[in-house]
């Protein structure tokens, strides 16, 4: 189970839903909308009526974030009409989270909510103008600011999760994008972007570090005994955040979110889909460690689990006989083993193993610059440490270049195929909130 990768896979839709409900920049500031009633009902969706009050509170929120709207009336009325449209797509999203028991705590969403208001906080130079700013904008404090992000973030996560079940049980609309389309996407991002920096391709294999058999029988012991505990009738939340060294899920009570077959490990699957709402399972242990699994709910191909991870330490013996295998490793590659075969062998898993798109040179940590410095493409580095910043121990990698790009500017070629998967991502979810838009009631009155 991996929640890097897991991230990944999400990132192309996340991409999309951030476009399809993208604040537009605007120029200029008024400071209020003339003529229109504050409390006048400007939308219906379902049952659900939207005030215009609430179309102000988001363009405000917005105008907190850097939003600035046109001075003229008809300037104004066309920036609340697609704030209205975006109220309309989220409530009716919210109807689809409510169809499918989708539900979001605070604690789930509050490391967002708290970047999000520190970066607020930072467009301005001392806490006073913050305030100021705030109270101005008819937020009061910035907690009662925080307390509106929090519900904010809540319902948008509700209606991420919306669109990821709309899309497990194929309800998305399909979507074709055309080649003017793409080129004329990559030429408005071509004006938005600056020059390509210098990239390097590569792929690597990263030494695990193998716990001994007593640091694994302790991990083992620990995990027992929490799983009493749990049997006694001890919260599995609390349990969770208190023990679990998962850190993607401890802070959520070990929550991993709807799941489908084939993101887990072969191990952690089985178990997921075999128990039964409420049960707690017996010790499963991958290659991550011991866990000990709650599924909390379940419906058609997809499980909803909690989960409790025990990792093994390691120390530095551990770290030696690692810096042993990774010579192994150099060894091997350059003796022709396949690239394949040393990482199902040796390979971290929590490490990526490729990145075939490159990255910018002058970003890399600086154990990758000065491996990297004056290597040929496909050519090997040695073997160097990587530092652990969770343990403070060192892991150990071995490098291979795979391509090199010079700084220049960026072509088509290199985004098209992103660029139209974005597209489609984004028309898919177009669509598919214009059809569920004509199976919910909807009234547009602005």
């Amino acid at each position: 189970m991996n929640d890097r990768s897991l991230s990944l896979r999400r990132a192309a839709l996340a991409a999309a839903m951030a476009a399809a409900f993208a604040v537009p920049a605007r120029a200029q500031t008024p400071t209020t909308f003339k003529g229109i009633e504050v409390d006048r009902i400007v939308g219906v969706v379902g049952k659900h009526p939207i005030l215009f009050s609430e179309v102000l509170e988001a363009i405000n929120f917005a105008r907190a974030g850097g939003l600035q709207l046109p001075p003229d009336s008809v300037g104004q009325i066309r920036i609340a009409r697609e704030f209205l449209g975006r109220i309309v797509d989220k409530e009716v999203l919210v109807v689809v989270a409510t169809e499918y028991k989708i539900e979001v705590t605070e604690a789930e969403v509050s490391k967002a909510v708290e970047r999000d208001v520190d970066r607020a906080r930072g467009q301005f130079q001392t806490e006073a103008e913050f305030r100021t700013a705030l109270q101005q904008e008819g937020y009061g404090t910035p907690e009662e600011y925080r307390k509106k992000a929090v519900e904010s973030a809540i319902r948008d996560e509700q209606q991420r999760r919306a669109v990821d079940s709309l899309k497990a049980k194929g309800r998305l609309a399909p979507a074709n994008v055309t080649e003017q389309e793409v080129a004329a996407a990559f030429e408005k991002m071509q004006r938005e972007m600056p020059a390509r920096p210098a990239t390097v391709s590569f792929r690597q294999v990263v030494v695990k570090l193998t716990p001994r058999a007593e640091n694994v029988a302790q991990a083992r012991a620990l995990a027992d005994s929490i799983r009493l505990e749990l049997e006694a009738g001890a919260n599995f939340d609390s349990a969770a955040r208190r023990f679990s060294m998962d850190e993607g899920s401890a802070a959520k009570g070990g929550d991993l979110d709807w799941a489908r077959r084939g993101v887990m490990v072969p191990e952690f699957e089985r178990w997921m889909f075999a128990l039964a709402p409420g049960r707690i399972s017996p010790l499963v242990e991958t290659e991550y460690g011991f866990h000990l699994i709650r599924v909390d709910r379940v419906r058609a191909a997809e499980v909803r689990a909690r989960h409790i991870l025990i990792k093994p330490a390691a120390d530095s013996i551990d770290v030696a006989k690692a810096r042993i295998r990774g010579d192994s490793v150099l060894a091997l590659w350059n003796g022709g083993t396949p690239y394949d075969t040393l990482v199902k062998r040796y390979h971290d898993v929590e490490e990526e193993r490729t990145i075939p798109d490159g990255v910018p040179r002058d970003s890399l940590p600086a154990e990758y610059r000065v491996a990297l410095r004056d290597l040929p493409v496909n050519g090997l580095t040695g073997v160097f440490a990587l530092p652990d910043r969770r343990t403070g121990l060192n892991k150990w990698a071995i490098v291979q270049v795979l391509g090199f790009k010079a700084e220049g500017v960026v072509t088509l070629e290199e985004f098209q195929e992103n660029i139209r998967k974005q597209l489609r991502e984004e028309k898919s979810i177009r669509r598919t909130l214009d059809n569920l838009r004509r199976e919910i009631y909807v009234s547009l009155r602005l």
